[in-house]
């Protein structure tokens, strides 16, 4: 990856995606890494990689608190929203329904 310098020769820091700062977690945290080196390499100083943990901390912790939970978290939505869809629901079943036996009628008549 190549650092760009700017005009006061300080390194500009470097838009980092999640996968890319657990990356540098994980690298940081491997036994006898050269960690001034590996944050240098990303214009990083050694408070970031204390938030990086923290962050990475605080993210396990609630991964392990609730571990049985994945995928979509769950949405509260308003009562009248709901009724709204339920009604839309039972309206789609009644003309399924509905079809159905207009198409078993339709078979009768053409057998």
């Amino acid at each position: 990856m190549e650092t760009i310098m700017n005009t006061n020769s300080k390194k500009e820091r470097l838009k980092l995606t999640p996968e890319q700062l657990f990356n540098l977690y994980l690298e940081c945290n491997a036994p006898g890494a050269p960690v001034k080196t590996i944050l240098e390499r990303y214009g990083l100083r050694p408070w970031d990689l204390v938030a990086i943990r923290k962050k990475v901390k605080a993210a396990a912790m609630e991964a392990l608190a609730h571990p049985g939970k994945q995928g979509r978290k769950q949405q509260v939505i308003p009562m009248e929203q709901y009724h709204q869809v339920s009604k839309e629901l039972d309206e789609t079943k009644d003309a399924l329904a509905a079809v159905g036996h207009e198409l078993s009628l339709l078979k009768k008549r053409t057998s």
